[in-house]
């Protein structure tokens, strides 16, 4: 299994992934052979990578930490509440808080669970993506930092509808390519927008996630330019897994970064910008080498990535399957640099 952008993919291979559209429903399902007319409706839509196979009888999970049920549930549920939000209506609680439980469930039941998938998006499904992102990041984060199911659940709700704000917001929703000055001050307002929905229907805790996930350690952030110790740990728990998303993601402005790179930019702006013991939390719940990268040993073998944990990882030799290399964590200096 690989990670490959759409012009290296032919006809003998299988597709390792579902495919969902921006509502939610399943365009593809796993285990699909990727046809010429495949792949050019997948262009047009803009995605640029999917994770392959070529042999049948791999079976490799890139789900992720999240499976594709409680994602299909989580994208129609968060975009029902975009509407809701335009509309002016009342948020659905109880089937937000549903969703919410489900996927605390999937992301809670192996205590090694990562973050080890590359996100499959689109800058039209961004948004969906990125919130389900943000909140299983922050749970796994919540989880190395020893919060309680509570607490993890109120992380999981702030995070996943940290930017409801944004519905408001036309600039913020559409293939943003360079914002005008309008643009960025409007854009800039989805942290109070979306604290004022949320408070009206979640706790003050929740909806002080939305309102300060742009704050930083220093000052530096907005809206209320608050420093560190004013700062909730679960603000800065989502801050952190907002702005790690949003580095490792395909935007239409710019190429995304690896895990590995993202993090080392992140680690540089710690303490000023980001809390250490959160830093410390997102290395522990991030695959540096996600499934599905093809990395270079330090003897010039290339393998691919087809499992990790907060321990170890498999890599596989691609030109023979059955070959397999496991490595703790402690020797990650094997890999000398990731290929794709």
């Amino acid at each position: 299994m690989k990670y490959l952008p759409l012009n290296e993919i032919s006809e003998e291979m299988f597709l390792a992934h579902a495919v969902f559209g921006n509502d939610g429903r399943v365009l593809l399902n796993k285990g699909t052979r990727m046809t010429p007319a495949y792949l050019q409706r997948l262009e047009r839509m803009e995605y640029t990578h999917l994770y392959v196979y070529e042999s049948p009888d791999e079976e490799w999970d890139c789900t992720g930490p999240l499976s594709d049920k409680i994602r299909v549930e989580a994208i129609r549920v968060l975009r029902e509440s975009l509407v809701r939000v335009v509309e002016r209506k009342p948020l659905n609680e109880p089937l937000i808080s549903f969703v919410i439980e489900g996927l605390l469930k999937d992301v809670l039941q192996q205590e090694e669970r990562v973050f080890d998938i590359i996100d499959i998006e689109t800058p039209d499904n961004y948004l969906f993506n990125h919130s389900l992102n943000v909140a299983v990041l922050s749970v796994l984060m919540g989880r190395q930092l020893r919060l309680d199911r509570e607490e993890l659940k109120e992380i999981a709700l702030g995070a996943f509808l940290h930017d409801l704000g944004k519905a408001y917001i036309k600039a913020a929703l559409k293939k943003l390519k360079a914002l005008s000055a309008m643009d960025t001050v409007q854009i800039k307002q989805h942290a109070k927008r979306g604290f004022d929905i949320l408070r009206t229907s979640f706790s003050l805790k929740v909806a002080n996630i939305a309102y300060q996930h742009h704050e930083r350690e220093d000052g530096s952030g907005y809206p209320l330019g608050l420093i560190g110790v004013d700062i909730p740990i679960s603000s800065k728990i989502v801050a952190t897994a907002d702005s790690f998303d949003a580095m490792v993601s395909n935007r239409a402005y710019r190429e995304p970064l690896w895990n590995d790179r993202a993090l080392k930019e992140l680690t540089a702006e710690s303490p000023a910008k980001y809390n250490p013991a959160v830093i410390r939390a997102l290395r522990q719940s991030i695959a540096l080498y996600p499934v599905g990268s093809v990395v270079e040993l330090t003897d010039g073998e290339q393998r691919v990535v087809v499992a990790a944990s907060a321990t170890r990882v498999i890599l596989q030799n691609p030109k023979q399957l059955s070959d397999l290399l496991e490595l703790p964590v402690t020797e990650f200096s094997r890999i000398t640099k990731r290929v794709l």
